[in-house]
């Protein structure tokens, strides 16, 4: 074994992994990260959208408070360190795509909670973005992005400078359980958390969790002469990012995953393009990328131990909302670990036993 016996060894280097190993490290941890280089990655494609009222009906999960005020505290504290800036706030535009939402919107601006997210409703002849908008639509407060690429970055540069994070592949045969222990990779741990993605799928330990995983795809654009001051969110959504480029996604592909960017994905993406904005003149696309979301069926994450195997924890199954929800639920895990605090029942894999 190489070096002291370590508090957490880490799998994965994603957002979930990078949250979890800085919170850990920064309360006095010793901890290592294994990583296969992003080869598996879904953070690095996703884009960290950050919006309190998901779906077609608005929602706003009771969880939201902690959600946001523990994202800001974490990109915060995280730009301050590193003097860089993750977190982007940027109004968003939610485009009705039917009537009935509408009378949604109507509804949650009758809720006092959901209310501070709100602005009232405007026509089709009053969006304050030169796109097509039929049926009219609202601005929303307190939504933006987080630049997860320069954040995975710089937390993987920060693990490489403290000697934290190693670059491989893990077999799952090679870890070896002991009591209390585990041991893999020249490394001897008291726990190692699964922190790897739509990976758990094939882990001979979580596999029976319900992952439903899902592939998205995304394309990176350059629009001559229209950038918007928005996030344009309809079928599909547009983030404008710092260097006049405007992100477009998203796909959804459940059955055939591990496919990579398609053309028919491209294509998807860009027909949506055209529904909003009308065949849009110099477009030229610069990227085009995809990843699998680790996904939930009850869309909250799967967080805490294995029933017969407390040194084997799993903190995964955030899908689209990680950029919103990993903070909060990194801290919870971390007080778990170290002052024995109860898991959230919402997010406690103990609820599927």
């Amino acid at each position: 074994m190489t070096g002291s016996p370590l508090h957490s060894l880490i799998v994965g280097q994603g957002l979930a992994g990078s949250l979890l190993a800085w919170r850990l490290i920064n309360a006095g941890h010793r901890v290592a990260v294994i990583d296969d280089a992003h080869h598996s990655s879904s953070s690095m494609v996703a884009a960290g959208l950050i919006n309190p009222l998901a779906g077609m009906r608005f929602n706003r999960r009771p969880e939201m408070t902690d959600w946001l005020d523990a994202a800001d505290r974490c990109y915060r504290e995280l730009g301050d360190r590193f003097d860089r800036r993750f977190h982007h706030p940027v109004p968003m535009l939610r485009l009705f795509r039917s009537p009935g939402q509408r009378r949604f919107h109507t509804r949650r601006m009758q809720d006092e909670a959901s209310r501070e997210f709100l602005e009232e409703a405007f026509g089709a002849d009053a969006c304050p973005e030169p796109v097509r908008a039929p049926e009219g639509g609202f601005l929303q407060r307190r939504t933006g992005y987080v630049d997860l690429p320069l954040l995975l970055q710089t937390l993987r540069d920060w693990l490489h400078r403290r000697g934290c994070l190693h670059e491989h592949r893990l077999d799952y045969r090679d870890i070896q359980l002991q009591p209390g222990r585990v041991c893999v990779a020249g490394h001897s741990a008291d726990r190692l958390i699964f922190c790897d993605g739509a990976r758990l799928r094939f882990n001979p330990w979580f596999n029976h969790l319900p992952l439903v995983p899902d592939q998205g795809e995304i394309l990176n654009l350059r629009i001559d002469g229209w950038q918007p001051h928005h996030i344009v969110n309809g079928a599909h959504w547009l983030v404008p990012l710092d260097n006049g480029e405007v992100r477009l996604g998203a796909t959804h592909e459940h059955a055939q995953l591990d496919k990579g960017p398609t053309p028919a994905g491209a294509r998807e993406l860009l027909a949506g393009l055209d529904a909003l904005l009308g065949e849009p003149r110099g477009l030229e696309v610069l990227h085009h990328q995809a990843g699998i979301r680790p996904s939930t069926r009850d869309r909250y994450p799967l967080i805490g131990s294995h029933p017969d195997h407390p040194q084997l924890l799993v903190f995964n199954g955030f899908g689209a909302r990680g950029a919103l929800t990993i903070p909060w639920y990194a801290r919870c895990l971390e007080m778990h670990l170290n002052q024995g605090a109860v898991l959230p029942g919402e997010a406690d894999i103990a609820r599927f036993r």
